[in-house]
């Protein structure tokens, strides 16, 4: 019915564009399961940065900031077991991370923890 021929064209005639959809329905964290089933886990890193940017933001994380943050921590954490999506934006994942547990330790009152946490975070200058 469909005349999917291979792995790849279910990837991307079923999985991506459901991922697309889902994207653009503020539906993030399925979006980024989506993405992770098609193997394409260069956009799956893509999102979650660009998610974790609006939660970080933010000055206390909703739930559905948590639920972005928990599955950022699950991918990175996969994702470096088994070497996938290395680059530029796994590091702006890990570095908007580091900012948010940096937020939430000074947030209850642990400052030194924050600073230990922002003493962790390299920060590069474009110019550099």
């Amino acid at each position: 019915m469909l005349k999917l021929t291979s792995t790849q064209d279910y990837h991307a005639e079923i999985l991506v564009r459901a991922a697309k959809h889902s994207e653009q329905n503020d539906r993030i964290p399925e979006a980024i399961k989506l993405y992770n089933l098609a193997g394409d886990y260069g956009t799956v890193i893509s999102c979650l940065a660009s998610a974790l940017g609006t939660t970080v933001s933010r000055p206390a994380p909703d739930e559905k900031s948590k639920v972005i943050e928990k599955t950022a921590v699950d991918i990175l954490r996969h994702y470096e077991r088994t070497n996938r999506a290395v680059g530029r934006d796994r590091e702006a994942v890990t570095k908007l991370l580091r900012i948010r547990e940096a937020m939430n330790s000074k947030e209850v009152g642990r400052p030194e923890v924050a600073l230990e946490v922002r003493s962790r975070i390299r920060f590069v200058h474009p110019g550099a």
